[in-house]
């Protein structure tokens, strides 16, 4: 009876050790010297986020010991955490070994004991890189579009003959021809986002380009198992629009119409809080959009927006720090000299593109809020040499309200942490201020805020 129960415990802590998960590891050497550590990423809700850090020794080594806490897709890479470039996609099991080098240039190689699927992600980098290094190195390749789109070209010619390793694994073979879809789209996207020197006209793009569509990656969730298909989402719309010459729009509405899928214009929804300014504007988005909100991700970003904006609403307005600038005619002009009404100040210049593309809406506004008791200022931030061009602009815009000229970054920049314009200001009747970092006129938010001041 002995020998049976200790043959028991035996066999029980056999099948014990069977039924351990075993750990997946990463053996990796990288050309990078740098004291920033590589990371391993989890994809989540289309965006990767951090589960460990290795630091990289003298001889560029780094390694990794986890527990996959599902079979699929993770990403080993360096830099900014949302950044594309030195970000790699790999698939892991329990007991996956991933013995890896990269040796820079947007490229990785295997070496020695790699599982089959890692081995069938390698092979497509190595067919991709071509046109993945231009496309997410942008700054280091140099590349224009003339270059840049006949390399994508010959590559989209290709695809039709690609055939990927097979694996033997039917959930990765099926979600990872899915995901080449989305890198192709991704590379093709990032490329025409990305700085450059020259850019192409709607005639310039080829044939790819002009195929895509957004309600094709969005008639499921899919693009929210893609490491950066957050990140796709909000760039596809508007790249579309940019390649077929259409007028980019602000408006909501005009994003989620092209989505199909609910959830991923719950994306969209949450994605457009994020660069709300005021508790005022979150509750507008969250009457007219809040059906869209789906998930609980979502739910929980989009709470944070909420926490964050009425907090800062119900702070109490600090007195507004004055300036003194001449006007038009030459006259001195102080934010001073308005209390008793609400100041709008607009800190622009004439080259800044994005400030002369605010002036209908804002001209606009002005003109509807025309017998309030409200001051539109324009703060030009011009340098001296430009006076005469300010003058001829404002004249020849008929701009109206009070104009002002700071002859460059002077103290309003300094005194209000001025680092790029436009910038939009608003200061109660009492000289105080309301916000120093308002939405622009070309969304309603703004004028909402106005209106809401004038009430007081």
């Amino acid at each position: 009876m002995k020998r049976l129960f200790l043959s028991l415990c035996a066999v029980s802590c056999v099948l014990l050790a069977f039924a351990q998960p075993k750990p997946a590891t990463v053996n990796g050497t990288t050309a990078r010297r740098s004291k920033e550590p590589m990371k391993l990423y989890a994809i989540t809700h289309g965006r990767i986020e951090e589960l460990a850090s290795s630091r990289i020794d003298t001889a560029g080594k780094f390694g990794f010991l986890f527990y996959p806490a599902t079979e699929g897709f993770y990403v080993i890479g360096a830099g900014p955490d949302q950044v594309l470039a030195e970000k790699f996609t790999f698939y892991f099991k329990p007991g996956d070994q991933l013995n890896v080098s990269f040796p820079g240039e947007g490229v990785f190689n295997l070496q020695g004991e790699n599982s089959k699927e890692n081995r069938a992600i390698a092979d497509w980098q190595q067919f991709g890189a071509g046109v993945s290094y231009p496309a997410l190195y942008a700054l280091r390749s140099h590349l224009t579009y003339k270059e840049f789109f006949p390399k994508f070209d010959s590559f989209v010619n290709q695809l039709p003959a690609y055939k990927p390793l097979k694996t033997g694994n039917k959930q990765f073979d099926a979600v990872f021809a899915r995901m080449r879809k989305l890198e192709v789209l991704n590379w093709a996207i990032a490329f025409t986002s990305s700085p450059n020197s020259i850019h192409p006209t709607p005639a310039d793009y080829i044939s790819y380009y002009k195929g895509i569509k957004v309600e094709d990656y969005t008639q499921d969730a899919f693009l929210l198992q893609y490491p950066f298909g957050q990140r796709l989402l909000s760039f596809l719309p508007m790249g579309v629009d940019i390649i077929a010459g259409n007028k980019l729009s602000g408006d909501l509405d005009a994003r989620i119409a092209k989505v199909a899928n609910d959830t991923l214009r719950g994306e969209q929804v949450v994605q457009f809080a994020g660069g709300l300014k005021t508790y005022l504007g979150y509750l507008d988005l969250q009457k007219n959009y809040g059906k869209y909100i789906l998930t609980a991700d979502q739910q929980r970003r989009a709470n944070e927006v909420s926490v964050k904006l009425a907090k800062e609403s119900s702070k109490p307005g600090a007195q507004a720090i004055n300036f003194t600038y001449p006007d038009n005619k030459g006259k001195k002009v102080s934010l001073t000299d308005f209390k008793g009404k609400v100041v709008l100040v607009d800190v622009w210049a004439t080259w800044c593109g994005p400030c002369k593309k605010e002036l209908p809406d804002l001209k606009k506004m002005e003109e509807e809020m025309r017998g309030l008791d409200i001051v539109f200022m324009s703060v030009s931030v011009d340098e001296e040499k430009d006076h005469q061009k300010w003058e001829d602009f404002i004249a020849k815009e008929e701009m109206k309200g009070v104009q002002l000229f700071a002859s460059g970054w002077s103290d309003i920049a300094k005194n209000y942490d001025i680092k790029a314009i436009p910038r939009f200001m608003v200061f109660d009747k009492k000289g105080n201020i309301v916000s120093i970092d308002a939405p622009r006129p070309s969304g309603k938010e703004l004028k909402m805020l106005l209106e809401a001041e004038l009430k007081k």
